[in-house]
C-alpha cells in the first residue's frame, strides 16, 4: 500500500550515504523506517503513561515534552520568542462539586434518607447550581415525542417539583421499536431529558441508569460530574443510583392498571410491552438539595516549531498543525462516559500528532531552506472546544494575513480502501489542483470535500479567512472510547498520507501565488446528527453566558435572519442557549423550513430577529 518516500527527512542522510556508495534503496526500506518512527510516536502518546493526555493531567505535559524535544532534535526554530517552543494559555479542567455546599436529602413517610455524594448521587455541571425543596415525581424516561405517540409528562404536574427519570428511551433492544429500532434517538440524549423538564418547569431533575445502561456499564455506575459538560442549563441535575429509586419505590410504588410496580425493571417491563408511559408521583416522598460548583483552571501549551524560508517570499507562512491532547480518564466527551478509564486516542489524535512530527522530518534535514516559512503547531485542548487553535489566532506570532494556508491533520489513523478524506477543498481556489498534483501517480483516492466542519482545529483559522485542508479518515467504533488504542491503526496507510503531505507542501511551496481564500457556503455534512442547517461561525473559546459568533456564512439562514460577527445567541425558539452545544439541541428540535425566533446580545441591547432554517448542505 505504500509508495516510495521523496528522500527526505530523519532518515535522509542515511539514504544519501547509500546512493554515494552506488546502493539504490529499496522503497520497502525506506518506507519501513518512517512505519516504524510513527510508529513509535504513537505508542508513546497513547501509551497508559500518557493518562489518555487529557487536560490537567502529567500525561498531556510528557506529551508536549515529547514534541518540543523532537522539534528541537531536528532542529526546528522556537516559534516562540522565549525559545522554550510552548505558548501558554488556561484552560477551565472542570467545575468541580463544592462537598460543603451540596447534599440531597430526601424525606419518606417513615424515614429520611440521607444521599451520600459520591457513592449515592452525583450532580452534573450541565446542570448548574441551585436549590430545590419539593415532592418527588417519577417520570418515567423523561420524554416527550408526540410525532410517535408516547409523552412520559402526559397528564403529569410536575411544575416545581424534583423529577425522576430514566435513562435512555423505552424498548431498546427491539428491532420494532417506534424509537427507531435499536437506534439511539435524540430522544435518549442527556441534553434533550434536561430540557424537557426545563419546558415543563420541574425544579430539579435527577436521573437514573435504566437496566440495559447498567449492564452495559457493568454495573450501576454513576457518571463524573463533568460527564455531559461543562455548561450550565439552569436547572439542578444529578444522577442517583437504583438502588436508591427502588428503596422509593418499594414504599410508595407507581401503577399500571392493578399492578403496583415496585423496581425500575417492572417499570421498564411494562413500558416495552405496553408501550405506555408509567408515570405518577411518589407519595409522601419531599426532597431537599442544594448543588454547588467551582471552576478549576489548568496551565497548558500549543507547541510550535518553525523552519524559516528564504527569499522574496520568506515572510509568507504555511502552518501544519494537529491536537496532541485527547480525554484522558473519559468524562466529558466520552462515548462511555460513566466509564473511568484511559481513553488513549490512538487515532485521535496520537495518528494526527505522528504524522505532523514525521512531515517535520521530511523538511527539517534539507540543505536548501524553503520558499516559505513552515512552522509545525501542535495544539492543546482541542477537545475542549478548539481552545488551542482559538487562542493562536488570538494571539499569533506570525501574521495571519501572512498565512497562505493551513494544513490540519485530525484522526488519520484508520485508511481503508487507500481514501483520504480532504476537507476544505473550496476554501483555497487552487486547492483542487494541487491535491491531484500531490497525488499523480499515488496510491491514496481522495475524498475531495468542499466545505469545512468546525470541529477541529483549521476551523479556528478558517474564521480568520485562512485556507484551510482538513485531513481525515473516518470516525469509527473506538472513536471517543477507551479501545481507541494503538493496534487498531493502520500504520501503512499513516505513511502513505504522510508521503502524499510531503509531496503537497512541494507543490504549495512551489506556488507563485499564494491560494485564494473563498468563503464556502455551508459546513461539510452540515447537519450531523439529525441537525438542520444554520450558518454561523461559533467562538469556541468564549467565556460568555450564550454562544459568540464572529460572523456567518454567506446566504445561510442566519445571514438572511439579520445576525451577524460580534452576536452572543442566548436563545433559539423556546431552547436557551449557553454553548454550542445548546445550539446543537435547538438544530436537532426545530427542522428544515420551520421558522424560528432568534435572540442575541447585541452590544448591549437584545435583538430578536426571525430565522428560517434549511436543510443541509452535504457537497
Amino acid at each position: 500500500m505504500s509508495r516510495p518516500l521523496m528522500f527526505c527527512g530523519g532518515f535522509a542522510v542515511f539514504v544519501l550515504g547509500m546512493l554515494a556508495g552506488g546502493v539504490q534503496p529499496q522503497a520497502a526500506e525506506i518506507n519501513a523506517a518512517a512505519r516504524a518512527r510513527v510508529s513509535d510516536d504513537v505508542k508513546y502518546l497513547s501509551s497508559d503513561e500518557l493518562e489518555g493526555r487529557g487536560v490537567g493531567t502529567e500525561g498531556l505535559r510528557k506529551a508536549a515534552d515529547h514534541i518540543r524535544d523532537e522539534f528541537k532534535r531536528l532542529g526546528l526554530k522556537s516559534g516562540t520568542p522565549d525559545g522554550n517552543y510552548f505558548q501558554p494559555f488556561k484552560v477551565l479542567v472542570e467545575t468541580s462539586v463544592v462537598k460543603e455546599r451540596t447534599l440531597l436529602n430526601v424525606q419518606g413517610p417513615k424515614e429520611e434518607i440521607k444521599l451520600e455524594l459520591g457513592s449515592d448521587y452525583q450532580p452534573f455541571n450541565i446542570g448548574g447550581e441551585g436549590k430545590a425543596k419539593a415532592d418527588v415525581v417519577f417520570a418515567g424516561y423523561g420524554i416527550t415525542a408526540p410525532e410517535i405517540g408516547y409523552d412520559d409528562y402526559k397528564g403529569l404536574d410536575v411544575a416545581g417539583k424534583v423529577v425522576i427519570v430514566l435513562r435512555k428511551e423505552p424498548q431498546q433492544e427491539q428491532e420494532d421499536s417506534k424509537f427507531d429500532g435499536k437506534k439511539v434517538t435524540k430522544y435518549a440524549y442527556i441534553q434533550a431529558k434536561v430540557q424537557n423538564a426545563i419546558d415543563h418547569k420541574a425544579a430539579a431533575l435527577l436521573l437514573v441508569n435504566d437496566e440495559l445502561s447498567a449492564k452495559q456499564e457493568k454495573g450501576d455506575k454513576l457518571a463524573l460530574s463533568q460527564a455531559f459538560g461543562t455548561r450550565k442549563m439552569g436547572i439542578p441535575f444529578a444522577q442517583v443510583t437504583q438502588a436508591f429509586v427502588n428503596r422509593l419505590l418499594a414504599a410508595s410504588p407507581v401503577k399500571s392498571g392493578d399492578a403496583e410496580l415496585k423496581t425500575l425493571a417492572a417499570i421498564e417491563k411494562v413500558i416495552d410491552e405496553k408501550f405506555q408511559p408509567v408515570s405518577q408521583p411518589l407519595a409522601g416522598f419531599t426532597a431537599d438539595l442544594e448543588f454547588s460548583f467551582e471552576k478549576i483552571y489548568d496551565d497548558v501549551v500549543n507547541v510550535i516549531g518553525v523552519i524559516e524560508g528564504e527569499g522574496p517570499k520568506a515572510d509568507e507562512t504555511i502552518i501544519i498543525g494537529a491536537h496532541y491532547d485527547h480525554l484522558g480518564w473519559g468524562g466529558f466527551g466520552s462515548r462511555k462516559p460513566t466509564e473511568k478509564a484511559v481513553h488513549n486516542g490512538a487515532d485521535d489524535n496520537a495518528s494526527g500528532t505522528a504524522a505532523l512530527l514525521e512531515i517535520a522530518r521530511r523538511f527539517a534535514p534539507r540543505k536548501e531552506k524553503p520558499a516559505r516559512r513552515l512552522v509545525f503547531m501542535a495544539y492543546s485542548a482541542e477537545e475542549r472546544g478548539l481552545l488551542g487553535s482559538a487562542h493562536y489566532v488570538k494571539e499569533p506570532l506570525f501574521p495571519l494575513d501572512k498565512v497562505i494556508a493551513m494544513y490540519n491533520y485530525d484522526m488519520v489513523g484508520h485508511v481503508k480502501n487507500d481514501t483520504l478524506i480532504v476537507s476544505g477543498v473550496k476554501t483555497g481556489e487552487q486547492f483542487a489542483d494541487l491535491l491531484d498534483a500531490a497525488n499523480a501517480g499515488g496510491t491514496l483516492k481522495l475524498n475531495k470535500v468542499s466545505g469545512v466542519r468546525g470541529d477541529s482545529d483549521h476551523y479556528s483559522f478558517y474564521q480568520k479567512k485562512v485556507p484551510v485542508l482538513h485531513f481525515f479518515t473516518g470516525i469509527t467504533e473506538e472513536y471517543h472510547t477507551p479501545e481507541d488504542d494503538f493496534p487498531t491503526l493502520n500504520l501503512d496507510g499513516m505513511v502513505q498520507v504522510v508521503d502524499f503531505s510531503e509531496a503537497l507542501l512541494d507543490k504549495t511551496l512551489a506556488l507563485t501565488a499564494p491560494p485564494t481564500y473563498a468563503e464556502v457556503s455551508s459546513p461539510a455534512g452540515g447537519g450531523r446528527g439529525g441537525m438542520s442547517y444554520f450558518g454561523v461561525k461559533p467562538d469556541y473559546g468564549a467565556e460568555v453566558a450564550g454562544l459568540l459568533i464572529t460572523g456567518t456564512s454567506p446566504g445561510s439562514p442566519a445571514d438572511k435572519g439579520g445576525l451577524k460577527g460580534g452576536d452572543i445567541v442566548i436563545q433559539m425558539g423556546d431552547i436557551k442557549i449557553l454553548d454550542i452545544q445548546g445550539m446543537a439541541d435547538a438544530l436537532r428540535k426545530y427542522k428544515p423550513g420551520e421558522t424560528i425566533d432568534v435572540t442575541v446580545k447585541r452590544e448591549d441591547a437584545e435583538v430578536s430577529m426571525k430565522v428560517t432554517l434549511e436543510a443541509p448542505n452535504t457537497k
